[in-house]
C-alpha cells in the first residue's frame, strides 16, 4: 500500500523551507529560460550591474561557486556576447568581468524577472507577514552561517541584505 502524501501543514520548518526554495528556483529557471538566459547568468547579469569590472575570483565568492565553475559560466557569457572578460593592467594574473551593450539592454528584463518572483513570493503575504518573514529567515540564515565553516557562506549574490547593495 503506497503511503499517503503528507499535507504541508505537517511538513517540518525545514522541509517547508527546501520546499519553497526548490519551487522558487525552479520558477526563476522557467522565466530567465523565457529571456533566453541560464537562471544563473541573471543572477550574473544583476550583479555584474552593480559591481561591473569585478574580479572572476570576486563573482566565485559572492556565488559561493568554485572558480572553475564561474569560469565556465562566464566563458559560456563571453561566447554568447553578454560579458567581456578584461586583464587587470595592475596585475595581469586578474580577469575583471565587465557587461557588454547586450547585456544592460537585457538586464532590465532581467531585473523585471526578479521582481516578479519576488511579488510572487509575497503576494499571499500582508505587509507585516512580509516583513516578519524577512526577519526571520535573517535570523536562521545567520544562525545556520554561524555553524558554517568560514569562507562556506559568502554574502548574497545581491548585497548581504539579499536584495541591496554591500
Amino acid at each position: 500500500m503506497a503511503e499517503k502524501a503528507r499535507e504541508p501543514r505537517d511538513r517540518t520548518v525545514g522541509q517547508l523551507l527546501l520546499g519553497v526554495s526548490r519551487l522558487a528556483h525552479e520558477r526563476m529557471r522557467v522565466k530567465m529560460q523565457g529571456i533566453g538566459i541560464h537562471k544563473a547568468q541573471g543572477f550574473a547579469l544583476f550583479y555584474l550591474s552593480r559591481h561591473e569590472g569585478v574580479p572572476q575570483t570576486e563573482i566565485a565568492r559572492s556565488f559561493q561557486l568554485s572558480p572553475a565553475s564561474v569560469s565556465n559560466m562566464l566563458q559560456r557569457m563571453e561566447r554568447d556576447g553578454w560579458i567581456e572578460r578584461r586583464t587587470d593592467p595592475g596585475d595581469q594574473r586578474v580577469s575583471r568581468v565587465y557587461l557588454t551593450p547586450r547585456a544592460r539592454a537585457l538586464r532590465e528584463e532581467a531585473e523585471g524577472v526578479f521582481r516578479e518572483l519576488e511579488d510572487e513570493v509575497t503576494s499571499a503575504l500582508t505587509s507585516e507577514e512580509q516583513a516578519s518573514l524577512h526577519a526571520l529567515l535573517l535570523k536562521v540564515r545567520g544562525r545556520l552561517a554561524e555553524e558554517t565553516p568560514e569562507g562556506r557562506h559568502a554574502p548574497f549574490p545581491f548585497g548581504d541584505a539579499g536584495g541591496e547593495e554591500s
